[in-house]
Protein backbone atom coordinates (compact mmCIF):
# COMPACT_ATOMS: atom_id res chain seq x y z
CA UNK A 1 0.00 0.00 0.00
CA UNK A 2 3.09 2.33 0.24
CA UNK A 3 3.53 2.59 -3.33
CA UNK A 4 0.00 4.39 -3.10
CA UNK A 5 0.58 6.79 -0.29
CA UNK A 6 2.16 9.00 -2.75
CA UNK A 7 -0.60 9.13 -5.37
CA UNK A 8 -2.94 9.57 -2.59
CA UNK A 9 -0.88 12.87 -0.67
CA UNK A 10 -0.13 14.41 -4.64
CA UNK A 11 -3.62 14.12 -5.15
CA UNK A 12 -4.86 15.45 -1.71
CA UNK A 13 -2.38 18.58 -2.10
CA UNK A 14 -3.29 19.42 -5.71
CA UNK A 15 -6.82 19.48 -4.13
CA UNK A 16 -6.01 21.78 -1.86
CA UNK A 17 -4.30 23.60 -4.03
CA UNK A 18 -7.41 24.09 -6.46
CA UNK A 19 -9.35 24.87 -3.54
CA UNK A 20 -7.38 28.04 -2.42
CA UNK A 21 -7.38 29.27 -6.29
CA UNK A 22 -10.70 28.74 -6.62
CA UNK A 23 -11.29 32.65 -5.13
CA UNK A 24 -10.29 33.69 -8.43
CA UNK A 25 -13.40 32.63 -10.16
CA UNK A 26 -16.36 35.26 -10.26
CA UNK A 27 -19.60 34.12 -8.29
CA UNK A 28 -22.89 35.18 -9.48
CA UNK A 29 -23.50 38.67 -7.95
CA UNK A 30 -27.25 38.45 -6.46
CA UNK A 31 -27.20 41.41 -4.95
CA UNK A 32 -30.23 43.74 -6.41
CA UNK A 33 -28.26 46.39 -6.17
CA UNK A 34 -26.20 45.54 -8.82
CA UNK A 35 -25.77 46.11 -12.42
CA UNK A 36 -23.87 43.24 -14.35
CA UNK A 37 -22.57 45.03 -17.47
CA UNK A 38 -20.92 42.38 -20.15
CA UNK A 39 -18.36 43.62 -22.73
CA UNK A 40 -15.65 42.15 -24.64
CA UNK A 41 -12.57 43.35 -23.65
CA UNK A 42 -11.22 43.18 -26.62
CA UNK A 43 -12.66 46.10 -28.41
CA UNK A 44 -10.11 49.11 -27.90
CA UNK A 45 -11.04 51.89 -26.51
CA UNK A 46 -14.81 51.33 -25.98
CA UNK A 47 -13.51 48.44 -23.69
CA UNK A 48 -10.56 46.67 -22.81
CA UNK A 49 -8.18 45.09 -20.31
CA UNK A 50 -5.20 46.77 -18.69
CA UNK A 51 -3.65 44.98 -15.51
CA UNK A 52 -7.16 43.27 -13.46
CA UNK A 53 -9.34 46.33 -14.48
CA UNK A 54 -12.17 47.20 -17.34
CA UNK A 55 -11.27 50.14 -18.86
CA UNK A 56 -12.68 52.34 -21.68
CA UNK A 57 -15.66 54.38 -22.74
CA UNK A 58 -17.91 52.18 -22.44
CA UNK A 59 -16.48 51.32 -19.02
CA UNK A 60 -16.66 54.75 -17.70
CA UNK A 61 -19.73 55.69 -18.90
CA UNK A 62 -21.50 52.68 -16.93
CA UNK A 63 -19.51 53.83 -13.80
CA UNK A 64 -21.46 57.43 -14.58
CA UNK A 65 -24.47 55.63 -14.95
CA UNK A 66 -24.27 53.71 -11.53
CA UNK A 67 -23.06 56.36 -9.32
CA UNK A 68 -26.40 58.89 -10.73
CA UNK A 69 -28.60 55.77 -9.99
CA UNK A 70 -27.10 54.82 -6.89
CA UNK A 71 -26.22 50.86 -8.59
CA UNK A 72 -23.27 48.95 -8.21
CA UNK A 73 -21.71 48.38 -11.54
CA UNK A 74 -19.95 44.95 -11.89
CA UNK A 75 -18.17 44.80 -15.62
CA UNK A 76 -17.92 41.40 -16.57
CA UNK A 77 -16.06 40.21 -19.66
CA UNK A 78 -16.17 37.69 -22.35
CA UNK A 79 -15.73 36.68 -26.16
CA UNK A 80 -17.96 38.76 -27.99
CA UNK A 81 -19.72 35.72 -29.42
CA UNK A 82 -20.73 34.70 -26.15
CA UNK A 83 -22.40 37.95 -24.93
CA UNK A 84 -25.68 37.24 -26.32
CA UNK A 85 -25.63 33.74 -24.64
CA UNK A 86 -24.89 35.12 -21.22
CA UNK A 87 -27.54 37.80 -21.65
CA UNK A 88 -29.73 35.51 -22.55
CA UNK A 89 -28.96 33.19 -19.69
CA UNK A 90 -29.08 35.71 -17.28
CA UNK A 91 -25.44 35.83 -16.66
CA UNK A 92 -25.49 39.50 -17.53
CA UNK A 93 -28.08 42.19 -17.19
CA UNK A 94 -27.17 44.52 -20.35
CA UNK A 95 -24.64 44.43 -23.47
CA UNK A 96 -22.54 47.64 -23.16
CA UNK A 97 -20.16 46.90 -26.41
CA UNK A 98 -20.99 48.86 -29.12
CA UNK A 99 -24.05 46.72 -30.54
CA UNK A 100 -26.18 47.77 -33.63
CA UNK A 101 -29.67 48.00 -33.33
CA UNK A 102 -31.68 45.84 -35.83
CA UNK A 103 -35.09 45.09 -36.31
CA UNK A 104 -34.15 40.99 -35.73
CA UNK A 105 -32.49 41.87 -31.93
CA UNK A 106 -35.59 44.69 -31.41
CA UNK A 107 -37.89 42.12 -31.68
CA UNK A 108 -36.11 39.96 -28.72
CA UNK A 109 -34.00 42.04 -26.55
CA UNK A 110 -34.70 45.95 -25.33
CA UNK A 111 -32.82 48.68 -26.41
CA UNK A 112 -31.48 51.72 -24.63
CA UNK A 113 -31.50 55.08 -26.29
CA UNK A 114 -28.73 55.17 -29.49
CA UNK A 115 -25.56 56.81 -27.42
CA UNK A 116 -22.97 56.35 -30.10
CA UNK A 117 -23.51 57.47 -34.16
CA UNK A 118 -21.04 55.83 -36.64
CA UNK A 119 -20.43 53.84 -39.70
CA UNK A 120 -19.78 50.55 -41.81
CA UNK A 121 -16.24 51.44 -42.77
CA UNK A 122 -14.07 49.27 -45.14
CA UNK A 123 -10.29 48.79 -43.58
CA UNK A 124 -7.89 47.89 -45.83
CA UNK A 125 -3.99 47.62 -45.38
CA UNK A 126 -1.58 50.68 -46.22
CA UNK A 127 -1.25 51.28 -49.76
CA UNK A 128 -3.73 49.48 -50.90
CA UNK A 129 -5.73 51.13 -53.83
CA UNK A 130 -7.87 48.16 -55.49
CA UNK A 131 -10.68 48.59 -52.82
CA UNK A 132 -11.84 52.21 -52.87
CA UNK A 133 -15.73 50.99 -52.47
CA UNK A 134 -18.03 48.35 -51.20
CA UNK A 135 -18.65 47.08 -54.53
CA UNK A 136 -15.10 46.51 -54.87
CA UNK A 137 -15.16 43.85 -52.12
CA UNK A 138 -16.83 41.44 -54.87
CA UNK A 139 -14.53 37.94 -54.42
CA UNK A 140 -12.74 39.59 -51.72
CA UNK A 141 -11.85 38.44 -48.51
CA UNK A 142 -13.63 40.57 -45.82
CA UNK A 143 -13.42 40.39 -42.35
CA UNK A 144 -16.28 41.03 -39.73
CA UNK A 145 -16.52 40.49 -35.56
CA UNK A 146 -18.66 37.09 -35.53
CA UNK A 147 -22.05 37.99 -34.11
CA UNK A 148 -21.92 41.65 -34.84
CA UNK A 149 -24.40 43.10 -37.12
CA UNK A 150 -21.60 44.22 -40.59
CA UNK A 151 -21.58 40.79 -41.81
CA UNK A 152 -25.50 41.68 -42.42
CA UNK A 153 -25.10 45.15 -43.76
CA UNK A 154 -22.04 43.86 -45.96
CA UNK A 155 -24.06 41.45 -47.50
CA UNK A 156 -27.19 43.43 -48.17
CA UNK A 157 -24.56 45.93 -50.18
CA UNK A 158 -22.08 43.43 -51.50
CA UNK A 159 -23.43 39.81 -51.89
CA UNK A 160 -20.59 38.56 -53.64
CA UNK A 161 -17.87 39.23 -50.90
CA UNK A 162 -16.11 36.40 -49.56
CA UNK A 163 -16.84 37.00 -45.54
CA UNK A 164 -15.00 35.64 -42.93
CA UNK A 165 -15.98 36.01 -39.16
CA UNK A 166 -13.17 36.64 -36.35
CA UNK A 167 -13.83 36.09 -32.20
CA UNK A 168 -12.51 39.71 -32.09
CA UNK A 169 -11.84 43.23 -34.24
CA UNK A 170 -8.04 42.14 -32.98
CA UNK A 171 -7.62 38.73 -34.87
CA UNK A 172 -9.37 40.34 -38.12
CA UNK A 173 -6.45 43.13 -37.86
CA UNK A 174 -3.79 40.99 -37.21
CA UNK A 175 -4.93 39.00 -40.58
CA UNK A 176 -5.59 41.83 -42.54
CA UNK A 177 -2.01 43.32 -41.51
CA UNK A 178 -0.28 40.08 -42.35
CA UNK A 179 -2.15 40.03 -45.76
CA UNK A 180 -4.70 36.72 -45.16
CA UNK A 181 -7.35 38.79 -46.00
CA UNK A 182 -7.88 41.90 -47.93
CA UNK A 183 -10.13 43.65 -45.82
CA UNK A 184 -12.14 44.40 -42.86
CA UNK A 185 -15.73 46.02 -42.25
CA UNK A 186 -15.91 47.50 -38.84
CA UNK A 187 -16.95 50.94 -37.25
CA UNK A 188 -15.32 53.76 -38.72
CA UNK A 189 -14.61 55.32 -34.64
CA UNK A 190 -13.00 51.94 -33.68
CA UNK A 191 -11.11 51.49 -37.00
CA UNK A 192 -9.53 55.46 -37.03
CA UNK A 193 -8.74 55.50 -33.44
CA UNK A 194 -7.02 51.71 -33.29
CA UNK A 195 -5.26 52.85 -36.34
CA UNK A 196 -3.63 55.93 -35.39
CA UNK A 197 -2.87 54.99 -31.15
CA UNK A 198 -1.67 51.63 -32.17
CA UNK A 199 0.15 52.71 -35.37
CA UNK A 200 -1.54 50.08 -37.24
CA UNK A 201 -0.34 49.96 -41.10
CA UNK A 202 -3.78 50.42 -42.10
CA UNK A 203 -5.55 52.99 -43.57
CA UNK A 204 -9.57 53.74 -43.97
CA UNK A 205 -11.00 53.36 -47.75
CA UNK A 206 -13.37 55.56 -49.07
CA UNK A 207 -16.45 57.13 -46.82
CA UNK A 208 -18.84 54.98 -44.55
CA UNK A 209 -21.27 52.74 -46.68
CA UNK A 210 -23.82 52.56 -44.32
CA UNK A 211 -24.65 54.68 -41.30
CA UNK A 212 -24.71 52.67 -37.74
CA UNK A 213 -26.24 53.92 -34.37
CA UNK A 214 -25.12 51.97 -30.80
CA UNK A 215 -26.73 51.36 -28.12
CA UNK A 216 -27.01 49.14 -25.07
CA UNK A 217 -28.72 45.63 -24.75
CA UNK A 218 -31.05 44.15 -22.03
CA UNK A 219 -33.21 41.16 -21.81
CA UNK A 220 -36.37 41.47 -22.32
CA UNK A 221 -38.09 41.22 -18.84
CA UNK A 222 -40.65 43.09 -16.54
CA UNK A 223 -37.61 44.41 -14.21
CA UNK A 224 -35.48 46.08 -17.21
CA UNK A 225 -38.91 47.62 -18.30
CA UNK A 226 -38.22 50.37 -15.99
CA UNK A 227 -34.40 49.99 -15.85
CA UNK A 228 -34.05 50.86 -19.77
CA UNK A 229 -36.24 54.05 -18.83
CA UNK A 230 -33.79 55.35 -15.54
CA UNK A 231 -30.63 54.61 -18.17
CA UNK A 232 -32.36 56.38 -21.11
CA UNK A 233 -32.90 59.25 -18.18
CA UNK A 234 -29.79 59.24 -17.12
CA UNK A 235 -28.19 59.21 -20.60
CA UNK A 236 -30.04 62.27 -21.67
CA UNK A 237 -28.91 64.29 -18.72
CA UNK A 238 -25.26 63.45 -19.63
CA UNK A 239 -25.74 64.67 -22.87
CA UNK A 240 -27.16 67.70 -22.01
CA UNK A 241 -24.68 68.19 -18.96
CA UNK A 242 -21.59 67.75 -20.77
CA UNK A 243 -20.54 64.28 -19.39
CA UNK A 244 -21.16 61.67 -21.96
CA UNK A 245 -18.97 64.28 -24.09
CA UNK A 246 -16.03 64.45 -21.67
CA UNK A 247 -16.29 60.81 -21.81
CA UNK A 248 -16.03 60.72 -25.36
CA UNK A 249 -13.12 63.16 -25.89
CA UNK A 250 -11.09 61.01 -23.13
CA UNK A 251 -11.30 58.16 -24.72
CA UNK A 252 -11.95 58.59 -28.58
CA UNK A 253 -9.93 61.73 -28.98
CA UNK A 254 -6.92 61.38 -27.00
CA UNK A 255 -3.65 58.67 -27.11
CA UNK A 256 -3.66 56.41 -24.14
CA UNK A 257 -1.59 53.86 -25.24
CA UNK A 258 1.50 53.26 -23.59
CA UNK A 259 4.28 52.65 -26.39
CA UNK A 260 7.28 51.52 -23.52
CA UNK A 261 8.32 48.33 -24.50
CA UNK A 262 9.19 47.21 -21.06
CA UNK A 263 5.30 48.05 -19.57
CA UNK A 264 3.95 45.97 -21.88
CA UNK A 265 5.97 43.20 -21.23
CA UNK A 266 6.01 44.04 -17.02
CA UNK A 267 1.70 43.76 -17.43
CA UNK A 268 1.76 41.09 -20.14
CA UNK A 269 3.72 38.28 -17.70
CA UNK A 270 1.88 39.65 -15.06
CA UNK A 271 -1.46 38.70 -16.57
CA UNK A 272 -0.48 35.66 -17.68
CA UNK A 273 0.71 34.95 -14.35
CA UNK A 274 -2.86 35.62 -12.60
CA UNK A 275 -4.07 33.79 -15.51
CA UNK A 276 -2.15 30.39 -15.35
CA UNK A 277 -3.70 30.53 -11.54
CA UNK A 278 -7.43 29.78 -13.30
CA UNK A 279 -6.10 27.73 -15.80
CA UNK A 280 -4.19 25.51 -13.22
CA UNK A 281 -7.36 25.28 -11.06
CA UNK A 282 -9.65 24.26 -13.48
CA UNK A 283 -7.16 21.51 -14.69
CA UNK A 284 -6.76 20.28 -11.36
CA UNK A 285 -10.81 20.45 -10.44
CA UNK A 286 -11.44 18.75 -13.80
CA UNK A 287 -8.93 15.91 -13.49
CA UNK A 288 -10.55 14.71 -10.49
CA UNK A 289 -13.85 14.77 -11.58
CA UNK A 290 -12.78 13.20 -14.46
CA UNK A 291 -11.02 10.29 -12.76
CA UNK A 292 -13.75 10.31 -10.06
CA UNK A 293 -16.71 9.65 -12.49
CA UNK A 294 -14.63 8.04 -15.38
CA UNK A 295 -13.43 4.85 -12.45
CA UNK A 296 -17.26 4.71 -11.84
CA UNK A 297 -18.39 4.69 -15.32
CA UNK A 298 -15.78 1.87 -16.11
CA UNK A 299 -16.60 -0.10 -13.49
CA UNK A 300 -20.60 -0.37 -14.21
CA UNK A 301 -19.33 -1.21 -17.70
CA UNK A 302 -17.28 -3.82 -16.70
CA UNK A 303 -19.83 -5.51 -14.56
CA UNK A 304 -22.11 -4.71 -17.72
CA UNK A 305 -24.75 -4.05 -14.69
CA UNK A 306 -28.23 -4.01 -17.24
CA UNK A 307 -29.63 -0.81 -17.63
CA UNK A 308 -26.95 1.36 -16.00
CA UNK A 309 -24.55 0.00 -18.80
CA UNK A 310 -26.27 0.81 -21.65
CA UNK A 311 -27.83 4.56 -20.10
CA UNK A 312 -23.81 4.73 -19.62
CA UNK A 313 -22.99 3.91 -23.00
CA UNK A 314 -24.64 6.27 -24.10
CA UNK A 315 -23.31 9.09 -21.83
CA UNK A 316 -19.90 8.07 -22.80
CA UNK A 317 -20.78 8.34 -26.59
CA UNK A 318 -22.28 11.89 -26.18
CA UNK A 319 -19.21 13.38 -24.37
CA UNK A 320 -16.77 11.94 -26.78
CA UNK A 321 -18.71 12.35 -29.95
CA UNK A 322 -19.82 16.27 -29.05
CA UNK A 323 -17.34 18.90 -29.17
CA UNK A 324 -16.13 20.00 -25.76
CA UNK A 325 -17.70 24.00 -26.75
CA UNK A 326 -20.44 23.03 -27.69
CA UNK A 327 -21.33 20.87 -23.93
CA UNK A 328 -19.75 23.96 -22.30
CA UNK A 329 -22.31 26.34 -24.10
CA UNK A 330 -25.03 24.11 -23.20
CA UNK A 331 -24.23 23.58 -19.26
CA UNK A 332 -23.78 27.15 -19.28
CA UNK A 333 -26.25 28.84 -21.36
CA UNK A 334 -28.64 25.91 -22.23
CA UNK A 335 -29.38 24.11 -18.99
CA UNK A 336 -29.75 27.19 -17.19
CA UNK A 337 -32.71 28.22 -19.19
CA UNK A 338 -34.18 24.98 -19.30
CA UNK A 339 -33.64 24.53 -14.86
CA UNK A 340 -33.75 28.23 -13.48
CA UNK A 341 -31.39 27.13 -10.57
CA UNK A 342 -28.63 26.93 -12.40
CA UNK A 343 -28.67 30.39 -13.51
CA UNK A 344 -26.49 31.14 -10.22
CA UNK A 345 -23.56 29.06 -11.45
CA UNK A 346 -20.62 30.55 -12.40
CA UNK A 347 -18.48 30.39 -15.41
CA UNK A 348 -15.51 28.93 -13.82
CA UNK A 349 -17.75 25.77 -12.41
CA UNK A 350 -19.61 25.53 -15.60
CA UNK A 351 -15.99 25.02 -17.07
CA UNK A 352 -14.24 22.40 -14.82
CA UNK A 353 -17.80 20.61 -14.92
CA UNK A 354 -17.83 20.28 -18.65
CA UNK A 355 -13.90 19.61 -18.76
CA UNK A 356 -14.27 17.43 -16.12
CA UNK A 357 -17.85 15.50 -17.86
CA UNK A 358 -15.57 15.57 -21.11
CA UNK A 359 -12.62 13.52 -19.90
CA UNK A 360 -14.62 11.12 -17.71
CA UNK A 361 -15.62 9.76 -21.01
CA UNK A 362 -12.20 9.32 -22.64
CA UNK A 363 -11.15 8.17 -18.75
CA UNK A 364 -13.75 5.39 -18.71
CA UNK A 365 -12.73 4.46 -22.21
CA UNK A 366 -9.23 3.94 -21.09
CA UNK A 367 -9.68 2.12 -18.08
CA UNK A 368 -12.39 -0.39 -20.05
CA UNK A 369 -9.62 -0.72 -22.38
CA UNK A 370 -7.40 -1.70 -19.50
CA UNK A 371 -9.83 -3.73 -17.90
CA UNK A 372 -9.44 -6.41 -20.98
CA UNK A 373 -5.91 -6.50 -20.31
CA UNK A 374 -6.49 -8.14 -16.93
CA UNK A 375 -6.55 -12.08 -16.92
CA UNK A 376 -9.33 -13.40 -16.68
CA UNK A 377 -8.29 -15.85 -13.75
CA UNK A 378 -7.62 -13.31 -11.35
CA UNK A 379 -11.42 -12.50 -11.13
CA UNK A 380 -12.22 -16.37 -10.72
CA UNK A 381 -9.63 -16.39 -8.25
CA UNK A 382 -10.96 -13.44 -5.85
CA UNK A 383 -14.67 -14.60 -6.14
CA UNK A 384 -12.96 -18.75 -5.34
CA UNK A 385 -11.58 -17.22 -1.99
CA UNK A 386 -14.96 -15.36 -1.29
CA UNK A 387 -14.11 -11.87 -2.40
CA UNK A 388 -17.36 -10.03 -3.62
CA UNK A 389 -17.24 -7.92 -7.35
CA UNK A 390 -16.18 -5.13 -5.60
CA UNK A 391 -14.08 -6.02 -3.30
CA UNK A 392 -11.94 -7.69 -6.15
CA UNK A 393 -12.31 -4.68 -8.30
CA UNK A 394 -11.44 -2.41 -5.70
CA UNK A 395 -8.16 -4.81 -4.22
CA UNK A 396 -7.03 -6.06 -6.80
CA UNK A 397 -8.12 -5.01 -10.29
CA UNK A 398 -8.36 -1.26 -9.94
CA UNK A 399 -4.91 -0.50 -8.81
CA UNK A 400 -3.51 -2.61 -11.78
CA UNK A 401 -5.12 -0.95 -14.70
CA UNK A 402 -4.62 2.53 -13.10
CA UNK A 403 -0.73 2.24 -13.10
CA UNK A 404 -1.15 0.87 -16.38
CA UNK A 405 -3.20 3.74 -17.51
CA UNK A 406 -1.70 6.44 -16.44
CA UNK A 407 0.30 7.63 -19.53
CA UNK A 408 -3.06 7.71 -21.41
CA UNK A 409 -4.83 10.04 -18.28
CA UNK A 410 -1.83 11.72 -18.68
CA UNK A 411 -2.56 12.67 -22.15
CA UNK A 412 -6.32 13.04 -21.18
CA UNK A 413 -5.12 15.61 -18.06
CA UNK A 414 -3.17 17.66 -20.81
CA UNK A 415 -6.03 18.49 -23.14
CA UNK A 416 -7.93 19.43 -20.49
CA UNK A 417 -5.03 22.16 -19.72
CA UNK A 418 -4.98 23.33 -23.36
CA UNK A 419 -8.77 22.97 -23.26
CA UNK A 420 -9.22 25.46 -20.61
CA UNK A 421 -8.78 28.23 -23.09
CA UNK A 422 -12.69 27.74 -24.16
CA UNK A 423 -13.23 29.17 -20.79
CA UNK A 424 -12.95 32.93 -22.10
CA UNK A 425 -16.14 32.35 -24.49
CA UNK A 426 -18.42 32.32 -21.22
CA UNK A 427 -16.18 35.25 -19.45
CA UNK A 428 -13.80 33.39 -17.19
CA UNK A 429 -10.79 35.04 -17.68
CA UNK A 430 -7.87 32.48 -18.10
CA UNK A 431 -4.22 32.35 -19.33
CA UNK A 432 -4.78 32.63 -23.20
CA UNK A 433 -7.88 35.25 -22.51
CA UNK A 434 -5.44 37.34 -20.50
CA UNK A 435 -2.42 37.91 -23.15
CA UNK A 436 -5.23 38.43 -25.84
CA UNK A 437 -6.70 40.81 -23.55
CA UNK A 438 -2.98 42.81 -23.18
CA UNK A 439 -2.32 42.09 -27.28
CA UNK A 440 -5.39 44.23 -28.40
CA UNK A 441 -3.89 47.16 -26.59
CA UNK A 442 -1.18 47.28 -28.64
CA UNK A 443 -1.33 44.39 -31.31
CA UNK A 444 2.13 42.74 -29.98
CA UNK A 445 -0.27 39.31 -30.96
CA UNK A 446 3.16 38.11 -31.87
CA UNK A 447 4.71 38.82 -28.04
CA UNK A 448 1.96 37.77 -25.80
CA UNK A 449 1.09 34.44 -27.83
CA UNK A 450 4.99 33.23 -27.49
CA UNK A 451 4.66 34.01 -24.08
CA UNK A 452 1.65 32.13 -23.42
CA UNK A 453 3.26 29.22 -25.27
CA UNK A 454 5.92 28.84 -23.17
CA UNK A 455 4.04 29.15 -20.12
CA UNK A 456 1.49 26.44 -21.20
CA UNK A 457 4.87 24.39 -22.14
CA UNK A 458 6.19 24.79 -18.85
CA UNK A 459 3.22 23.49 -17.09
CA UNK A 460 3.12 20.99 -19.38
CA UNK A 461 6.58 19.44 -18.62
CA UNK A 462 5.57 19.80 -14.93
CA UNK A 463 3.18 17.38 -15.02
CA UNK A 464 5.21 15.43 -17.20
CA UNK A 465 7.81 14.98 -14.63
CA UNK A 466 5.29 14.10 -11.94
CA UNK A 467 3.54 11.83 -14.28
CA UNK A 468 7.39 9.84 -14.57
CA UNK A 469 7.39 10.12 -10.83
CA UNK A 470 4.46 8.97 -10.30
CA UNK A 471 5.03 6.05 -13.01
CA UNK A 472 8.69 5.22 -11.02
CA UNK A 473 6.70 4.79 -8.00
CA UNK A 474 4.13 2.59 -9.02
CA UNK A 475 6.16 0.31 -11.20
CA UNK A 476 8.32 -0.70 -7.74
CA UNK A 477 6.70 -3.87 -6.37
Amino acid sequence: MKKYKTVIVTVAMLMLLASNITVYASPQNVNKGTIRVGSSGTYYPFTFIEGDSAKGFEIDVWNEIGKRLGYNIEHKTASFSGLFGMLDSDKIDVISNQITITDEREKKYYFSDPYVESGAQIVVKSGNDNIKSVEDLSSKNVGVDLGSNYEEILKGKNEEANIITYQSTDAAFNDLIIGRIDAVVIDKISALININEKKLPLELSGEPFEKVVNAMVFAKNDVNVELVKEVNKVLEDMKNDGALEEISNQWLNSNVIASNETSFFSKLIKAVLAGAKVTIALSIISIVIGLLIGIIVSVIRYLRIPVLSQILGVYVSFFRGTPVLVQLFLLYFGLPQIFPILKGMSGFTATYIALGLNASAYISEVLRGAFDTIDKGQMEACLSIGMSNTQAIKRIILPQILRMSIPSIGNIYIDIVKGSSLAFTIGVAEMLAKAQMVASTNYKFFQSYIVVAIVYWILIEIFNYIQRLIERKLSIY
